[in-house]
């Protein structure tokens, strides 16, 4: 990676966010892109997200404090949409709200690029484009952050974050911050509130580094790119 290559930030996660997690969360995504941007301060930081509900949101919303920081020509927030606008608009908003619309159109205004994924023809189903999108992710980020429960026993929703997740420690040498999470139903308090290094062997098992300084060492540490010209 040269001066002039940007490195990509992607954000996969939760729609439906549990309200007591979001303010930890919020710090920990302001956290962990000031982290990024100090470990690259000779890159352009483009920062990937759909702006679903939830976890894309939030991650958007952050970007976008840390754009007004550094500048919009160190920080971009890119939108890239598993399929039309409105058709993607339609299929986020809950019936009756308003709330979803609202939130999307602010933050689009303020983003730097809005575009459709690359579609190829495949099998048309309702979860095609999310995979696209996660496969997307994968090709393109140089770091993905995940805003996860951490439940790697439930069944594997194509497109989904696990589904995500997965895809993107597929390709040796990735790995992605997991912030944790609890998803709007959840009771309880989270497992787990400390964010950590996850990364996955020849196998797919999954790994987990917790120690302070593992997201400093993994972006100091020199490696080739791997993201899709």
């Amino acid at each position: 990676m040269t001066a002039s290559t940007p490195f990509v930030i992607a954000v996969t996660g939760h729609r439906d966010l549990h309200p007591d997690d979001c303010a930890r969360v919020r710090a920990q995504l302001a956290q962990a892109l000031d982290d990024i941007a100090r470990a690259r301060p000779e890159a352009r930081l483009d920062c990937l997200s759909a702006l679903a509900a939830g976890a894309d949101q939030l991650f958007a919303e952050e970007v976008l404090a840390l754009q007004e920081r550094l500048g919009a020509r160190r920080v971009r927030l890119l939108v890239p949409l598993p399929m039309q606008e409105s058709a993607y608009i339609e299929s986020q908003e809950q019936p009756g709200s308003q709330a979803f619309r609202d939130s999307y159109v602010a933050l689009r205004a303020r983003a730097q690029d809005v575009f459709e994924v690359p579609y190829d023809s495949g099998p048309a189903t309702d979860a095609a484009p999310y995979v696209r999108l996660a496969e997307y992710l994968a090709e393109r980020a140089d770091f993905l952050l995940a805003l996860w429960n951490g439940d790697t026993t439930a069944t594997r929703q194509p497109g989904g974050t696990f589904d995500a997740v997965t895809r993107y420690l597929a390709t040796p040498g990735h790995a992605v911050l997991h912030i944790p999470v609890r998803r709007a139903d959840a009771r309880g308090v989270a497992p787990s509130l400390i964010p950590v290094i996850l990364t996955a062997d020849g196998a797919g098992a999954l790994h987990r580094n917790a120690d302070a300084n593992a997201l400093s060492r993994y972006l100091t540490t020199p490696r080739t790119s791997t993201r899709a010209s």
